[in-house]
């Protein structure tokens, strides 16, 4: 609080001072607070609150000193919650349509099935073509999980049931766990491109990055999905389905960082980040940290048009 104005500084507001009301703000934000697709262990439906809740404490600085300085962020807030899945996905579908309006938006989930009605969403608001990046340690290819069709092991599933996207448009990283199922789809798809956690460790960051620019090159514009568990329980411990193995923090940036440069990227969600699970909060600031150095790479991109 300052001492003479009795108000909080800029720069220990939300979004680190940068929020604003403004229509035409470079970016928009949406909370998507829902776990109840969620498989295992929840608390997903915190993490757009608690993500929120670090920004005060983080300078508007991307880690390579670029300044944010100047991007207004549009925060439109939390999607109300209910428990009726077709009522909660068309008002997903909804509010996304209004972010989506922004010059690049950002998602915070959520278990993974929010991504379902975002990408809908997406899909009607994109060009003839729009590819995927999907970073996770699993696949989410299955038809149906226990029961639903909508569960977060069905995502990507979902996802290539929308008009405008290709099988040989979805691009996985950090892949370590597979159903039955899904390799059967993989099989049957061989199109699908499949990095492996194993193989970001083996050949390097670099060059999956140059393998999924090289096959998403034709799209029009890109959705980046980014499943916290991606990331070894050692960098994120609060998740829902942790998966040993996983990705460095390190080299998660510089993947996203190869992606942002190198394709149109324009939505980006961060799901299944479970404050009740989480260790000294290390997982939100993780996924914190990426939608702040998004910020710089879009600002970037922005700036060289």
């Amino acid at each position: 609080m300052d001492s003479v104005s009795g108000q909080c500084p800029s720069h220990r507001r939300v979004w680190s001072g940068l929020a604003a009301e403004a229509g035409d703000a470079e970016v928009g934000i949406l909370g998507v607070p829902f776990d109840g697709a969620a498989s295992y262990r929840k608390g997903a439906a915190l993490a757009p609150a608690r993500i929120r809740e670090i920004t005060p404490h983080m300078a508007p600085v991307t880690e390579e000193g670029e300044r944010l300085a100047g991007l207004r962020i549009r925060d439109y807030g939390d999607v109300s919650v209910d428990r009726d899945w077709g009522r909660l996905f068309a008002a997903v579908k909804a509010e996304a349509a209004r972010v989506l309006q922004h010059p690049f938006a950002v998602f915070l989930g959520g278990d993974h099935s929010v991504t379902i009605p975002l990408t809908a969403a997406f899909s009607e608001t994109s060009c003839d073509r729009w590819g995927v990046v999907h970073v996770d340690a699993h696949v989410d290819l299955a038809d149906e999980f226990e029961g639903r069709s909508w569960s977060h092991a069905c995502t990507a599933r979902r996802v290539l049931e929308r008009s405008g996207i290709r099988p040989d448009d979805l691009a996985f990283v950090g892949i370590r766990s597979f159903l039955d199922d899904e390799l059967a789809f993989l099989e049957a798809h061989p199109q699908i491109a499949v990095h492996t956690a194993r193989e970001v460790a083996r050949r390097g960051v670099g060059t999956v990055v140059e393998h999924v620019v090289a096959r998403l090159h034709g799209v029009d514009t890109v959705y980046v999905t980014l499943d916290i568990d991606a990331l070894d329980p050692a960098y994120a411990p609060g998740t829902g389905t942790p998966e040993a193995g996983g990705l460095s923090t390190r080299e998660l940036l510089e993947f996203l960082r190869g992606i942002f440069s190198g394709l149109p990227v324009r939505a980006l969600d961060i799901v299944e980040v479970s404050p009740p699970l989480d260790c000294a909060d290390v997982t939100s600031f993780a996924a914190a940290k990426v939608v702040y150095e998004a910020l710089g790479w879009m600002k970037a991109g922005l700036a060289r048009r």
